[in-house]
């Protein structure tokens, strides 16, 4: 069997594992994720995020130093909030956010949403990300690959995440949010 040819069939059994899954009504696993970038349009053709940037993976973090296991009182440093950085397939924003880091063009706002899929879709996380930059702009394949990938990282100076709960029917069932100002290091 050809890579081609092992390809070919690692796509069409996901795509029979995908349909089988959605069909029973057992697809928990599978999520859509998109980026809302301000003066960027991407190439999504979802109903509710057209023209957004379809992210195939992302990943952000925060950090604190600590001095617990030091004695005295356990106190903490400011907060190291990480640059979020995403994962996506090379589209119509890619000259645009490298235009975005080469330049040092600031974005009022970017907005990233992660959607449970199924027949009831649900927004369970959204994070909303102010006064960003482009801080990374990363673009590579190689020949086995049906479309390029690159890795987009952004810094900013505020933001506001909100997990929405999920009942057993699937519907939203309650809000946590938060936000945070990083160069205030005060909570919102």
């Amino acid at each position: 069997m050809s890579v081609r040819q092992a390809r070919k069939f690692v796509e069409t059994a996901t795509i029979i594992a995908a349909l089988s899954l959605t069909l029973t009504g057992y697809a928990f696993a599978a999520t859509d994720m998109f980026l809302k970038v301000d003066g960027i349009k991407g190439e999504s053709v979802d109903s509710k995020h057209k023209d957004e940037i379809e992210i195939l993976a992302w990943s952000w973090g925060a950090s604190n130093s600590g001095n617990a296991h030091m004695g005295g009182g356990g106190g903490s440093g400011k907060v190291n909030v990480q640059d979020i950085s995403i994962t996506k397939y090379v589209d119509k924003a890619s000259p645009l956010l490298m235009k975005k880091v080469c330049q040092g063009d600031h974005i009022k706002e970017m907005y990233l949403v992660v959607r449970k899929a199924g027949a009831k879709p649900l927004e369970y996380l959204k994070i909303k990300l102010e006064d960003c930059l482009v801080s990374s702009v990363s673009t590579g394949g190689s020949g086995g690959q049906d479309r390029l990938t690159e890795n987009i990282s952004f810094n900013f100076a505020k933001f506001q995440m909100q997990y929405i709960a999920q009942d057993a029917k699937g519907a939203a069932a309650g809000e946590v949010p938060f936000a945070f100002d990083i160069k205030a290091n005060k909570s919102l």
